[in-house]
C-alpha cells in the first residue's frame, strides 16, 4: 500500500506560482493539465516550467506532447520508425490534387477529443474531399489530415511503463459500430465521447476486455507499443488502431488520455484488476523513480 498525501493546484495561466513552497525532493506533481488560458489545448506548456523548477511529473514531456497534439506531425515520427499508419497526407489549401483513395476520411490535424469529426468527415469523391479540406481549414484555422479511411471496430490499446522495464498493455477496449449500418457513421464522432443525449453516444458500444480472435491480440499490442515508444510516451498512453486484412494501422497516439474515472484508459486498468485508486497510484509509482535524490 502506497500512502500519498495530496494538495490540488488550480493552474489558470501561471504554472509557477503554483509550485512555490513545493520542494522536488519532496514533492511529485501529478500532471493533469488540458491547457492553459489563452491555450485551451497548450498542455506541452506546462513541462518545461516543471523542469526548470526541477520537478518529476507524471506523463509525457513536452516534446512528446507536442508531437501528439499535431496529428501530421505524430504521423511522421510513426511513418519514420516504421509503425504501420493509413495512407495519408497533409493539405495547407482545399484541394483534392494528388489524392486517389477513397472513401478517405478528413480530420484536423492539431484538434483532439474527436473535436471536427462527424459523418460528413467520411468523403467519397474528389469533390466531397476538396470541399471538407476547405471546411476544417476555415473552422479549425490548422492543417487537414487526409487518410485512407479503414472501416470496421475501432480498438483503444491502453499501455503504461516506460523503456528500460515493462511496457504492458491492458485489456483492449473494442469500439463496436455494428448498429450504423452505413459506413460514414462508423466513426468515434465528439458527440460518441461527450454527448450522452446523442444517438452516436447511446449506439456506439464499447467492449472491455475486448473479444478478439488469438491471432489478432500480438499484433494490436506490438503496433501499439512500437507507437508508444516512437513517440517516446511516458507512463501511461492510450494508442487507437484499426485492422485491415489482419494489419494494425495506428490512427492516433494519446500521450495525454482522458484518465477520469469513467474514462477508457481506468476502464482498462478496472478490467486488469486495478481500482481507480490503484491506477493513479501505479502511475505516481512509475514517475517517482524520476524524482531528484
Amino acid at each position: 500500500a502506497m500512502g500519498v498525501a495530496v494538495a490540488s493546484a488550480l493552474v489558470v495561466e501561471d504554472v509557477a506560482t503554483a509550485l512555490r513552497g513545493l520542494d522536488p525532493r519532496r514533492h511529485l506533481i501529478f500532471n493533469w493539465c488540458e491547457g492553459l488560458d489563452g491555450y485551451p489545448r497548450g498542455y506541452d506548456l506546462v513541462p518545461p516550467v516543471l523542469e526548470a523548477h526541477g520537478f518529476a511529473y507524471t506523463g509525457a514531456d513536452a516534446w512528446t506532447l507536442t508531437m501528439t497534439q499535431n496529428k501530421a506531425f505524430a504521423r511522421d515520427v510513426l511513418v519514420k520508425h516504421g509503425v504501420p499508419t493509413p495512407l495519408g497526407k497533409v493539405y495547407t489549401r482545399p484541394s483534392a490534387n494528388g489524392w486517389k483513395r477513397f472513401p478517405a476520411l478528413v480530420k484536423p490535424a492539431s484538434e483532439h477529443s474527436s473535436l471536427g469529426i462527424d459523418r460528413h468527415s467520411v468523403v467519397d469523391d474528389p469533390a466531397h474531399l476538396s470541399e471538407r479540406i476547405e471546411f476544417v481549414l476555415d473552422t479549425f484555422k490548422c492543417e487537414a489530415l487526409v487518410e485512407d479511411f479503414i472501416d470496421g471496430t475501432e480498438y483503444n490499446v491502453s499501455l503504461w511503463g516506460n523503456d528500460g522495464g515493462e511496457i504492458r498493455a491492458l485489456p483492449i477496449n473494442a469500439i463496436d459500430f455494428h448498429e450504423f449500418a452505413d459506413y460514414h457513421d462508423r466513426l468515434v464522432v465528439y458527440d460518441a465521447k461527450w454527448s450522452p443525449e446523442s444517438v452516436a453516444y447511446n449506439l456506439t458500444f464499447v467492449e472491455c476486455p475486448a473479444r478478439l480472435e488469438p491471432a489478432l491480440q500480438g499484433p494490436l499490442e506490438a503496433a501499439a507499443r512500437a507507437a508508444y515508444r516512437a513517440l517516446r510516451v511516458r507512463d501511461y498512453g492510450r494508442i487507437d488502431i484499426r485492422i485491415r486484412n489482419g494489419q494494425p494501422f495506428v490512427l492516433d497516439v494519446n500521450s495525454n488520455p482522458d484518465i477520469t474515472i469513467e474514462g477508457g484508459f481506468a476502464r482498462s486498468a478496472r478490467a486488469a484488476g486495478f481500482d481507480y485508486g490503484q491506477t493513479l497510484a501505479a502511475i505516481l509509482a512509475m514517475a517517482a523513480d524520476r524524482m531528484p535524490d
